[in-house]
Parts: C-alpha cells; sequence; structure tokens
C-alpha cells in the first residue's frame, strides 16, 4: 500500500495573506503619496517638534512606505523564502523607530492638565506611519508561520506543556522593572517638581497613581499568583481566575511603548555625547537626571515586556483552530 507524505502536500497560502497584500499596497502608495507631498514641501506644521517622525526625513519616509509594498509583494509571491521573510520583518522594525512619540501623544491625550502638546495633524500622521508597521508585521508573521508549517491562529507546530509558574528570567525582569521605576521616581525626587504641581494640579495626581502602579503592581501581577487568580482581598471575586489581557494588555503596550520610546532616546543621547552635541543645564535638563531617567525608564520598559512574553506563554489556552 501507497502511503503519501503529508508533509510534501503544498499547502494554500494563509488566507491573511491574501487581504493584507492588497491592504499594505494600497497604504503604501496611499500614505507614501503624502510623505512625498511632504517632501516637495507641502508639508503642514507640526508640534511638538518641526517633524512627525523620528529619524527620516520626508523622502526617508516615502523610502519607507515604497520597501513596504515591495516587501509585501513579495511575501504573497514566495513561500519559505528566508531572505523575504527578514526583509518584512526589517521593514517592519524601521518602520516602528519613526514612531515613538505616539507614547506622548497617548499620554498627553489621556492627561491634558500635564500640559503636553497634542497636535492632531502630527498625530494623524503618525498613525498612518505606525498602521503600516501593523499591516505589515502581521503578513510577516503569517509568512513566518508558514515557513514553520505553524497554525496561522497560534503559531504553534506541536503540543505544549503549560506550565504557569515563573521562569527564573522573568521574575528577574519584573523586578528590574520595578526597580527602574524607583530609579525614576528617585531622580525626580532630587531635582523636585517646580511648578508642575500648581499647573497640572488633578492631572499629576493622576499620572502620578498610574505611574506607580504601571512600575510597581503591573510588573508583579505579571510573575506573581494574584496576577492569575483574583486574591483574597479583592472580596467580589476573589479566587477567580483574572482575565489575562487584562494583565497582559498594558504590559504588552506600556512595555513595547517604554523600550521603543526611551531606547529611541537613549540612542539619541549617547550619539549627542559622542559627537560633542550634548548640552545640559541644572534640574531636570541636567545629565545625571537625563540620563537616570532615561536608563531607568529603558529598563523598566524592557523589564515589563519581558515579564508579559512570559506570562502570556505561561497561561494560553488551547487554539480554537488547532487545538494544541
Amino acid at each position: 500500500m501507497v502511503t503519501e507524505d503529508v508533509t510534501s502536500v503544498p499547502r494554500p497560502r494563509p488566507a491573511v495573506l491574501r487581504r493584507l497584500t492588497p491592504v499594505i499596497v494600497a497604504w503604501a502608495v496611499l500614505y507614501g503619496s503624502v510623505r512625498v507631498s511632504f517632501a516637495l514641501g507641502n508639508a503642514p506644521t507640526f508640534s511638538p517638534l518641526p517633524q512627525d517622525l523620528l529619524l527620516y526625513s520626508y523622502w526617508g519616509a516615502a523610502a519607507l512606505c515604497a520597501a513596504a509594498g515591495v516587501v509585501a509583494v513579495a511575501l504573497r509571491l514566495t513561500a519559505g523564502n528566508r531572505a523575504v521573510l527578514a526583509a518584512g520583518w526589517a521593514v517592519t522594525a524601521a518602520i516602528l523607530l519613526a514612531c515613538p512619540l505616539v507614547l506622548l501623544d497617548i499620554v498627553g491625550g489621556l492627561l491634558a492638565g500635564l500640559g503636553i502638546p497634542v497636535d492632531l495633524v502630527s498625530l494623524a500622521s503618525r498613525a498612518g506611519m505606525l498602521s503600516g508597521a501593523l499591516l505589515l508585521g502581521a503578513a510577516s508573521l503569517a509568512y513566518q508561520r508558514e515557513m514553520r508549517r505553524g497554525c496561522q491562529r497560534c503559531g504553534r507546530t506541536r503540543p505544549t506543556v503549560r506550565d504557569e509558574r515563573t521562569p527564573a528570567w522573568a521574575w528577574w525582569a519584573a523586578y528590574l522593572a520595578v526597580a527602574g521605576c524607583l530609579v525614576r521616581i528617585a531622580a525626580q525626587l532630587s531635582v523636585g517638581f517646580g511648578d508642575l504641581i500648581d499647573e497640572a494640579g488633578v492631572a499629576l495626581v493622576v499620572f502620578e497613581a498610574g505611574f506607580v502602579l504601571a512600575g510597581t503592581l503591573l510588573p508583579l501581577a505579571l510573575v506573581h499568583r494574584f496576577g492569575i487568580i483574583w486574591p483574597a482581598w479583592v472580596l467580589p471575586l476573589a479566587g477567580r481566575r483574572v482575565p489575562r489581557w487584562l494583565v497582559l494588555g498594558p504590559g504588552f503596550l506600556l512595555g513595547g511603548m517604554m523600550t521603543l520610546y526611551f531606547g529611541f532616546g537613549l540612542a539619541q543621547m549617547a550619539g549627542a555625547l559622542v559627537s560633542g552635541a550634548a548640552a545640559y543645564g541644572d534640574g531636570v535638563s541636567s545629565a545625571g537626571f537625563l540620563w537616570a531617567s532615561v536608563s531607568a525608564y529603558l529598563v523598566w520598559g524592557a523589564g515589563i515586556t519581558a515579564a508579559s512574553v512570559a506570562r502570556f506563554r505561561a497561561t494560553r489556552p488551547s487554539c480554537r483552530t488547532c487545538g494544541l
């Protein structure tokens, strides 16, 4: 009896690739045209910086859009090509590097009293660039899962043993995040708040409360049991399971955005220091405060991200598509 090797049977291309390719190409053409228009002298006035995106000129951003469109087509037309996959992730990362100011847009929009300017034109332009990274990242992920012959929904290729125990590296990451938060607080206390308390008022109180919770409760919830099962002191919910994305959502969002924004900021500071262009003043603009604060934020963000990855892997439910 002759049996057919199922591994040699071609599988249909992922539906997500078929759907995303025209969307990414359309984004590349439309948003790329906007960047070209900006480069030709039709750019609006942006705030708080003269440009809406970081790192790239208008022409550079337009070139990234074109690269994204080309890579999207390559992802659709090829299969199992490591160079194409690498290009997909590389262009996605390059686009993300242009968008760290989105973090300030979110904070400034939620807490207007802090005085962080939010310009709707700048926000719309940054959001347009960020959407391209998300679309191309989704297409690259689908291509990668196809290469590994994994499930398109969850990426798994074989059954996994689920263990909710926290690995040692995740513990270190979470507590480093807490340490980063405490260092940032200490740096602020060392220079004071100036007139910010009087100017921001209630908005500052809300921001500081969220700040402390994001730097203590959130990372600890990612590695302790109270992030999985509601503790006894949460009387209405005690003993019930905590919705996993109630913890993972803020973990990935804050961790990823903080790592991107302050990683870029630290790289800028290092570049200015090496080139001799760094200029520091006193108080919140002093060298010691800036280096301590930005480094602390980066450790904080990276720690939360790592702890979120560990919790995500430990609490993944069975996939509804493949059953693994």
